[in-house]
């Protein structure tokens, strides 16, 4: 199932990368989770940003969370941006 508009906005100046942890409410696994940018284009925010390092760490039963960064690889514009993504099934 694919989800949208999760977390915090976040603005990234060229060559900045944040990481990013993300859970289900219950902290259960819920399997492969791949997340992206979701992007807010605005005048003057034409960053381009890439998901990478994605993975998961279990710490328990009904404690699992995920991780990724996403990068402005722009090297003059920022880009505005939460997360979106979904899992593999």
């Amino acid at each position: 199932m694919s989800w949208n508009n999760i977390g915090p906005i976040v603005v990234l100046e060229p060559g900045q990368s944040v990481g990013w942890q993300y859970f289900y409410p219950s902290g259960h696994d819920g399997g492969v989770q791949i997340a992206g940018p979701n992007v807010f284009p605005a005048p003057g925010d034409l960053g381009t940003l890439v998901a990478s390092e994605q993975g998961k760490k279990i710490n328990g039963i009904n404690n699992v969370f995920y991780i990724g960064a996403i990068t402005n690889i722009s090297k003059t514009e920022h880009g505005t941006h939460n997360l979106q993504g979904g899992g593999v099934s």
